[in-house]
């Protein structure tokens, strides 16, 4: 087995030695760089052209939270696998690692019997996490899909579309958005109906739910 390289980035210096001590018995494993902070970390990927295999990254970091730090690892060495590190179970954490591409999520008191293994297999390209995080992980993964699929149903929705939905979302009623933009209240009826029809949803209520929840008019249009 070809010798696995690692970078640990916490901001505990106890939490870094103890992983780092942990591994020197390890012959696989070869604990390269030791980071208190995101940037710390990145200086290094530049410095060493991102020539690490495996990050073992915490998750609450003082300066900068561990999934902004991930978001930048990946969008600029998407090669190197990254392991998130947490002492809790909260599911906007794990939602924004997957989405950010995390391949492993575990917590800090994994034994190194079983971070090892963890290790060797996000280095063969499998996500790993605790097995006590197994569900949790499951429902945020089913979030994601179903956010995206919503997301990208409202994909075809032309430009007044969008402004019809952001109307609804303020709680504008028909005439209000008739009136504000200059159209006949049965106009506005039936682009409320063309939406509801493209994206696949019952009323006016879930269109506004949707579009609060995940942002959808303010990541496809700027007005």
């Amino acid at each position: 087995m070809n010798r696995i390289s690692v970078m640990i980035v916490d901001d505990q210096a106890m939490i870094r030695d103890i992983i780092s001590k942990g591994f020197e018995v390890c012959e696989f494993v070869d604990i390269v760089f030791k980071a208190s902070s995101g940037r710390e970390a990145l200086d290094y990927l530049k410095e060493n052209n991102g020539s690490i295999d495996i990050i073992l990254l915490d998750i609450i970091m003082p300066e900068e939270h561990g999934t902004e730090i991930l978001r930048k690892i990946k969008a600029l060495y998407p090669n190197i696998k990254v392991i998130m590190l947490t002492s809790m179970i909260k599911s906007k954490y794990i939602i924004k690692a997957l989405e950010y591409g995390a391949d492993g999520y575990v917590y800090k008191d994994i034994d190194f019997c079983n971070l090892f293994c963890t290790i060797k297999s996000v280095h063969k390209g499998k996500f790993c996490a605790n097995e006590k995080m197994n569900e949790e992980i499951k429902k945020c993964k089913e979030y994601i899909i179903n956010k995206n699929s919503l997301i990208n149903s409202f994909a075809n929705l032309t430009r007044r579309e969008f402004e019809i939905v952001a109307m609804i979302s303020k709680g504008k009623c028909n005439i209000d958005i008739a009136h504000e933009l200059f159209l006949s209240e049965r106009t506005v009826k039936n682009h409320i109906h063309n939406i509801l029809k493209k994206v696949n949803l019952q009323d006016r209520t879930q269109i506004a739910i949707t579009n609060l929840k995940y942002k959808i008019v303010e990541k496809s249009i700027k007005y």
